[in-house]
């Protein structure tokens, strides 16, 4: 049987191991993107229910002490 120079083999040996790692990495580039992408959805529904929980009882305090400028480090309003 014939075989390859060791040079050859050992270059072509190498370039297949870079080639495989470099796919892997895509892949792992590619799952933390779709686990990040899934994260950002669940903040963003998180931040709606806040935006309206926030908005809710910015009409209360609104309603309750007719402030429309409160300082929130003091508590204090006009």
């Amino acid at each position: 049987m014939k075989k390859l120079d060791q040079k050859d083999l050992d270059n072509l040996v190498e370039s297949n191991r870079r080639y495989r790692d470099l796919k892997f990495e895509i892949a792992d580039i590619e799952m933390t993107f779709e686990r990040l992408k899934n994260q950002k959805i669940s903040i963003m529904a998180n931040l709606e229910v806040a935006a309206h929980d926030l908005s809710k009882l910015q009409g209360e305090i609104q309603e309750k002490y007719k402030a429309n400028n409160i300082n929130l480090a003091t508590g204090e309003y006009n």
